[in-house]
């Protein structure tokens, strides 16, 4: 079984323990937080590594509500 389970719903909580789950296996990660969402829910991001160069990847989806 891996880190991240997909076989379950996803939504907020599933995100939280995915995100501190990969932090623990990688320590090396930083977690931080750009903002919130308008449900009041933090929008994290991923900062992996150090060093000059700088990539951003973003992954990020719309629902329809």
């Amino acid at each position: 079984m891996g880190i991240v389970s997909t076989n379950v719903s996803y939504n907020y909580d599933v995100l939280l323990n995915n995100l501190y789950s990969l932090k623990d296996v990688y320590p090396f990660l930083y977690i931080g937080n750009i903002g919130n969402s308008v449900l009041g829910n933090k929008i994290f991001y991923f900062r992996i590594g150090r060093g000059e160069k700088e990539v951003f990847y973003n992954a990020s989806f719309h629902a329809k509500g």
